[in-house]
């Protein structure tokens, strides 16, 4: 399915028949992760603290996973520095074997997850190595990409893959959305020493989001789907109200107000009425 080689003289990582991507061993042990004690209050943040609470709700799992490493790889671009480079190292290595813990629970295919872990591995790298301060450490002897993948630069296969990915959106989408967010921020890969080419990256980044919205569709403009809020009782019990039952009250109502008033001025009549038989017996007397 993905078939990557390179023309570089690391290591390269080619799919076999069975579409597994090779390498998935971890090259770490369990005791690393007792080097993360008090590192709460580092630049970086744990990754233990929320990262797995925030997958369910994201539309796609695969980005939900890496959301603390893509998270972190902003975080580094902008960081002034690091004291510790090793613990550094040894708290990314632990996210990104969490990024697979979480996507193994979430049921991601685990060539999927491989071929991901390669992505964030090569980005990751490159935001360490971008810095003034991470270009001076020995990140590159430890990198993630050398720990997990056995290679030491993955900024050529990074493009490789997004070729033959693209060449299926509709099948590979997760992958697609995840390597946009990376270009996004800011990877370049081996676009970096062709500076002077910039149009040709963003082009490239263009693309695909331009296949990524093709695919997805439009976005929708509306906050919630529930923006009208929930009815209150009072409307429902209006709304329970039969027709029929609305129309008899009125005619009701409308025949005791006749009534009233035809009562009402039977009697006025009455006494209007009084007045002039008195006049009229008064002048019959008068003429006899």
């Amino acid at each position: 399915m993905m078939d990557m080689q390179s023309s570089r003289e690391d290591h390269a990582v080619t799919y076999g028949r069975d579409n597994v991507w090779p390498g998935d061993d971890m090259f770490t042990s369990p005791h690393d992760a007792n080097l993360f004690e008090g590192l709460q209050e580092r630049l970086i943040n744990n990754p233990r603290q929320v990262a797995e609470k925030r997958v369910s709700i994201h539309v796609n799992p695969l980005v939900a996973a890496a959301s603390e490493l893509l998270a972190q790889v902003s975080r580094l671009s902008a960081a002034e520095g690091f004291g510790d480079i090793a613990l550094l190292n040894v708290q990314l290595s632990d996210q990104i074997k969490l990024f697979k813990a979480v996507g193994r629970r979430n049921a991601i295919e685990n060539d999927q997850l491989l071929a991901a872990r390669y992505v964030l591995c090569t980005v990751v790298d490159e935001a360490v190595l971008n810095t003034p301060w991470g270009s001076k450490s020995d990140w590159s002897k430890i990198s993630l990409l050398s720990r997990f993948h056995k290679e030491t630069f993955g900024g050529e296969k990074f493009f490789q893959l997004l070729e033959k990915l693209s060449a299926n959106p509709f099948k590979h989408l997760p992958m697609l959305e995840l390597m946009y967010l990376c270009l996004a921020l800011g990877f370049e890969g081996k676009y970096r020493s062709h500076r002077l080419n910039g149009h040709e990256l963003e082009d490239i980044r263009d693309s695909l989001y331009r296949q990524i919205r093709h695919v997805r569709g439009d976005v929708s403009r509306t906050l919630s789907p529930r923006w009208q809020g929930a009815p209150s009782r009072a409307s429902e019990r209006l709304r329970v109200v039969p027709v029929w039952l609305v129309v008899l009250f009125t005619v009701i109502s409308l025949a005791v107000l006749y009534c009233g008033f035809t009562w009402v001025l039977g009697e006025q009549r009455e006494v209007v009425l009084k007045s002039y038989q008195s006049a009229y017996l008064a002048a019959l007397e008068l003429r006899s």
